[in-house]
């Protein structure tokens, strides 16, 4: 309980601050002393909210636990959130794996994920999208450097409405989750 004591503790603070720093006589009704009273108060504003936050967290512990928890889940989310090169490193990963096995022994949808993820990287149509919780990677009509009508005209362009169907994978804490179900029994003979 001694933390609910704190904004008796800023107010002292500040108090005591205050005396130790006046400004001078010649600074009094200028632009400085303005500025000075402005952060001044943007100082007592914001301590007097952190003293609220944390008067109000002992007063409801529980609502404090749920959003530090979502604020804690959310933070993770987006520290963990994979990028091109996480997607690059986990393609060669499960390439390597597939290579290993003789053609007989593949799985038909695995090998036919990975040839397409490929050949999407080759014609350099693999896209994407961080929407910084989570990736999204999806396949576009056109290269990326084409420069020809088609490409560059926004009608002809993926739009909102069909976008969902060209979206191959979604990318969440470091894996993108549809590759890693593809590539689960890549052996035809697995256990």
């Amino acid at each position: 309980m001694r933390l609910l004591k704190v904004g008796n503790r800023m107010a002292a603070l500040r108090v005591r601050l205050e005396e130790k720093f006046t400004l001078p006589e010649r600074f009094k009704g200028t632009v400085v002393e303005k500025w000075a009273s402005y952060w001044k108060g943007l100082l007592r504003d914001y301590s007097e909210v952190a003293a609220g936050v944390i008067k109000e967290s002992y007063a409801k512990p529980k609502k404090t636990l749920a959003y530090g928890t979502c604020i804690i889940a959310l933070y993770q989310t987006a520290k963990n959130n994979p990028d091109h090169l996480a997607f690059m490193t986990l393609l060669r990963k499960q390439t390597n794996r597939m290579i290993t096995l003789p053609p007989a022994q593949q799985n038909p949808e695995s090998a036919e994920y990975l040839i397409m993820l490929e050949r999407a990287i080759n014609q350099k149509k693999l896209r994407l999208l961080s929407l910084g919780f989570f990736t999204l990677m999806w396949v576009d009509m056109y290269d990326e450097d084409d420069c020809t009508y088609p490409a560059i005209c926004e009608y002809t362009t993926v739009g909102l409405l069909n976008f969902h169907e060209r979206i191959i994978d979604v990318g969440f804490w470091n894996q993108f989750w549809r590759l890693k179900w593809k590539m689960r029994n890549y052996d035809i003979n697995y256990l």
